[in-house]
């Protein structure tokens, strides 16, 4: 018996690796990912101070460590929130004491967003929020970063990118995306009779507080096949993940199909997820550097004689299998 546990440990471990390696985005990339994250943050803040002016009477945090509180904190609070958030963003961009400042990153992020949504609205940005958590532990500092460049001329350990995070990623946004799809299941949208995606752009159209480009038009489409399709697909999109997840190449198809889900969610019913970009880039590392790989490899293929031979000796200097090299 200890010698059959054993050997499904083994295998289990096994597993666990192999998919870990295929999850693993290489350092430059994370490194690319963390500097956009940067800028988005700091070119598109969004505004804490507003909670704190809203009568206390109205604060009705959901159940949760937000709850413990009897209103929203003062203005000057929520002020020194959105200052430490665009300074931790500055470090971010520029990869300084990368883990510790990706951990604040998330903390300043959860917190306010949580004071924000203590109202009655709540978002689905949660992702976000907590990707800098999940990336600091895959290694997003361990390229274009200061972090990197003080290893290198100290010649210390220098960081390294991981793959078991992403890993854990890819099984947090299975599973967030899943808990979206099981309650439409069970709710009505698998009944022939029921066309609950036409019913929300129905709803918008009759109260146009928040429409798409294309509410008005989509509404017209008047096919039960059409918004029947609809109601599947998106149950399908959403729930499927959680299985793919075990088929990193089935899985970047399917998160490529919720990207497509997104943009049609933002142009029937107006609600923008272009946040959720970072959630999903971490998982596209292998096609993107493979595509890299290509067009340098095409252009270095037509360059003189002399610039081919330099890129061919840096590519030798890494070893095949390592982490910044790709195939798909």
């Amino acid at each position: 018996m200890n010698i059959i546990g054993g050997k499904s440990a083994t295998q289990l471990i096994e597993c666990v690796d192999r998919l870990s390696d295929a999850y693993r985005a290489g350092p430059t990339y994370l490194g690319v990912v963390r500097i956009l994250f940067a800028l988005y943050v700091i070119a598109r803040p969004v505004d804490y101070e507003w909670a704190g002016k809203v009568p206390a009477a109205f604060f009705q945090p959901a159940p949760g460590p937000f709850s413990w509180l009897d209103h929203a904190p003062a203005p000057a609070f929520l002020l020194g929130l959105e200052i430490t958030r665009l300074v931790l963003a500055v470090a971010l961009l520029i990869g300084y004491r990368t883990v510790g400042v990706s951990f604040a990153m998330a903390i300043v992020l959860v917190t306010g967003s949580g004071i924000a949504n203590s109202f009655g609205k709540v978002d689905h940005f949660i992702l976000f929020e907590i990707l800098p958590f999940a990336m600091a532990a895959a290694g997003w500092g361990a390229a274009l970063s200061l972090d990197a460049h003080r290893a290198k001329n100290s010649h210390r350990a220098r960081p390294i990118s991981r793959g078991l995070p992403i890993l854990m990623w890819a099984m947090t946004v299975a599973f967030a995306l899943f808990t979206a799809a099981l309650p439409k299941a069970i709710s009505g949208w698998l009944d022939p009779s029921r066309e609950a995606t036409r019913g929300f752009v129905a709803r918008d159209i009759v109260d146009p507080t928040k429409v798409g480009p294309l509410t008005s038009r989509v509404f017209q489409i008047d096919s039960e096949w059409f918004w029947k399709l609809l109601d599947y697909a998106t149950i399908v999109a959403e729930g499927w993940l959680i299985v793919l997840v075990l088929f990193p190449v089935l899985f970047r198809i399917g998160i490529a199909i919720i990207l497509v889900f997104h943009l049609g969610v933002y142009l029937t019913l107006g609600i923008e997820f272009d946040s959720y970009l970072f959630v999903y880039l971490p998982f596209f590392s292998a096609p993107a550097m493979w595509l890299v790989n290509r067009i340098t490899g095409s252009l270095l293929r037509g360059a003189p004689e002399s610039t081919s031979v330099a890129a061919v000796d840096r590519r030798s200097s890494n070893p095949p299998g390592s982490q910044e090299s790709y195939s798909i």
